[in-house]
C-alpha cells in the first residue's frame, strides 16, 4: 500500500489534526520534566531570534519529535530535520509578516480542554508546533510502519 484512498486520506488528515490539537498545548502546559513531546523547549523560542541558541533548541525539539513520533534517530543536520525546521520557521515567519494575528491559541486546542481562557500564543509557536506534529503524524513512517 503506497497511497491511501480518498476516504482514508481524509480520516488520516482529520485524526492527525485532532491529535495535534489535543496534545501540543496540553504538553506545553506541563512542567518540562513531565512533557512527552516538548521536554527541552519553551513556546517562546522562535527561529532566527536574538537568542543564539534558539535554532539549536528548535532543531533538538524536532529531533526529539522525529524519534518520539516516527521512531527515527535523525541528527540535527539531517535533511528531514531541515524540512521540518523550514515548516516550523516558515509558519512563524508568515504569521510575523502579517503583523497582526490572534495572540491566543484556537478555542478548540486549549491545553485544558475545559471552559476557560485560551492559551497565550504571542509568537504563533504553539500553532506552528501543532502544524509540525500534524505533518509528522501524516508521514508514511508513522502511518504504515
Amino acid at each position: 500500500l503506497t497511497e491511501p484512498s480518498g476516504a482514508i486520506g481524509a480520516l488520516q488528515r482529520i485524526l492527525a489534526n485532532d491529535v495535534a490539537c489535543k496534545n501540543v498545548s496540553a504538553d506545553f502546559a506541563l512542567p518540562p520534566d513531565q512533557r512527552r513531546l516538548f521536554p527541552g523547549i519553551e513556546s517562546n523560542v522562535v527561529p532566527e531570534s536574538a537568542d543564539a541558541t534558539a535554532d539549536e533548541k528548535i532543531r533538538a525539539a524536532i529531533v526529539h519529535l522525529h524519534q518520539h513520533i516516527l521512531g527515527r534517530f535523525d541528527n540535527a543536520d539531517d535533511p528531514e530535520v531541515d524540512q521540518t525546521y523550514r515548516l516550523f520557521a516558515g509558519i512563524v515567519a508568515d504569521a510575523k509578516s502579517r503583523g497582526r494575528f490572534e495572540q491566543v491559541e484556537s478555542y478548540f486546542c486549549k491545553s485544558s480542554g475545559q471552559e476557560g481562557p485560551r492559551d497565550p500564543d504571542p509568537h504563533y509557536t504553539l500553532r506552528a508546533w501543532r502544524a509540525v506534529v500534524t505533518y509528522l503524524l501524516r508521514q508514511p513512517d508513522f502511518l504504515y510502519e
